[in-house]
């Protein structure tokens, strides 16, 4: 949660809205990965290392707190499970979509690709920052419906990141 905060201030994001992404994206979890379609969360960054290099250079693989693209964004490279690099890269990513289209809902589409998924992800990002920064009103045109129970998963993975600092 640290580095997704460290982050926010490095690139000027809202507060609250990396830690929302990390919170949306894995959980806060640093080793968070997706392998063509199936979660993983491995218990240390050797078990991580060691299941990302399986997963070979060429797979769908998602990695890190936020969900890097290995193969797109990081070419293979580990830095993503790094959740320092990891924080840091999204909100250099995030920022540079802010800036081409003005509006941070619009960002976290493009994040994700855009079409269906960038708005489910939105939604997912909106009922977590509700948790990060209570009251915010930053993607309210994300036009999500209800999302009390992403909301109360967020709540309660923030008490559980907070405990642990």
């Amino acid at each position: 949660m640290q580095a997704a905060r460290q982050a926010e201030a490095a690139h000027d994001i809202p507060r609250g809205l990396m830690v929302a992404v990390a919170l949306a994206e894995s959980g806060l979890h640093a080793y968070a990965m997706n392998i063509g379609g199936q979660s993983h969360f491995p218990a240390s960054n050797e078990d991580a290392r060691r299941l990302y290099n399986a997963a070979g250079r060429g797979g769908n693989v998602m990695a890190g707190c936020v969900q890097v693209n290995a193969r797109v964004h990081a070419r293979g490279a580990e830095w993503p499970l790094d959740p320092w690099a990891a924080a840091d890269w999204g909100a250099g990513f995030l920022r540079a979509h802010y800036e081409r289209s003005g509006s941070w809902t619009e960002a976290l589409r493009r994040w994700n690709g855009g079409g269906a998924s960038g708005d489910r992800l939105a939604c997912r990002v909106q009922a977590k920052l509700a948790a990060a920064n209570p009251g915010s009103t930053l993607l309210a045109d994300a036009r999500c419906g209800g999302n009390a129970r992403e909301r109360r998963n967020g709540e309660a993975l923030l008490e559980i990141a907070e405990a642990a600092e």
